[in-house]
């Protein structure tokens, strides 16, 4: 039985996802534990991306105002925020087994809820492995008893909430189906519209402080890279696969970012995100083998 060229174009495209969505974890990771704020790192993000968005913008037919606010509140401006502020209270290991991780999870009981979709037997046994990932993590966190636990644990909650959000927009997207291009366009003006004057205006920053390395390196890959490369791949998987299974693969994210925060980071995992770290992981590959094969 062969893979369909729809269902490998899809695939490809989850491919170079995952390897963006690993560096992103690491590179905003590196971002958290330097001079800049959170709300700096957001700037950058839709600030870079939305001058790639005006050089496209006469390429593309935006949708109605109502889905490009949607896009912006939850695929734009809700999940950036929370994430940028979780990568300074917690661990690179934890943010890959709650952002992608949690992906699946949160998906799934979303789509259940607002969509009436509810995930068929297999895809409830790959559910529940990522959900005891979950819980490992959350386990770790609370482990460790210092004062630090208490920040830490509000970071974890942060990347719940960012995968939530992200959860959402993966549904938005198939209910308001778009090319890949148009979505990138329309998320990323959606958000510096609503997100840089307010930055502007009122947020704390230290950009001025912060070395043009670490202001470049967070500039290009956020603005360039994770805006517009991994969001017109995402769409396009998801429009060839669809949204829960995209989902489900991008669970093997936590395995590679996680493990590649040892060397690049120096940060030791320990034995319950490893344990978390490998149910999502089985989670991720189980979920692999129900791609539709037409």
């Amino acid at each position: 039985m062969s893979v369909s060229n729809s269902s490998r174009a899809g695939l490809i495209a989850v491919f170079f996802t995952i390897c963006i969505w690993a560096g992103f974890i690491l590179v905003s990771r590196h971002g958290g534990k330097s001079v800049l704020t959170g709300w700096d790192v957001t700037a950058l993000r839709f600030g870079v991306g939305a001058l790639i968005a005006l050089f496209f913008l006469p390429r593309v037919a935006l949708p109605p105002y109502k889905v490009i606010l949607l896009f912006s509140m939850f695929g734009g401006v809700g999940y950036a925020i929370a994430v940028y502020v979780a990568f300074r209270l917690a661990p690179a290991a934890h943010a890959a087994v709650l952002l992608p991780g949690a992906l699946p999870f949160s998906t799934a009981v979303i789509a259940w809820l607002w969509l009436r979709q509810k995930p068929s037997p297999s895809q409830r046994i790959a559910l529940m492995l990522v959900f005891v990932g979950i819980a490992l993590t959350a386990a770790d966190t609370l482990s460790h008893g210092t004062h630090l636990t208490g920040m830490q644990m509000f970071g974890d909650l942060l990347f719940l909430c960012g995968s939530s959000f992200w959860a959402v927009f993966t549904l938005l997207l198939r209910r308001y189906p778009v090319p890949p291009l148009t979505a990138a366009v329309s998320t990323t003006l959606g958000s510096a519209i609503l997100y840089l004057p307010i930055w502007w205006l009122f947020l704390p920053s230290t950009l001025n402080q912060a070395p043009a390395a670490e202001i470049a390196m967070q500039a290009i890959y956020q603005g360039v890279l994770v805006v517009f490369v991994a969001m017109m791949l995402y769409t396009f998987a998801v429009r060839r696969l669809g949204a829960q299974t995209v989902a489900l693969l991008m669970a093997i994210v936590p395995g590679l970012a996680a493990m590649a925060a040892v060397p690049v980071l120096g940060e030791p995992l320990s034995m319950l995100t490893l344990a978390g770290l490998g149910a999502v992981t089985t989670g991720a590959l189980l979920g692999a083998r129900l791609v539709s094969v037409k």
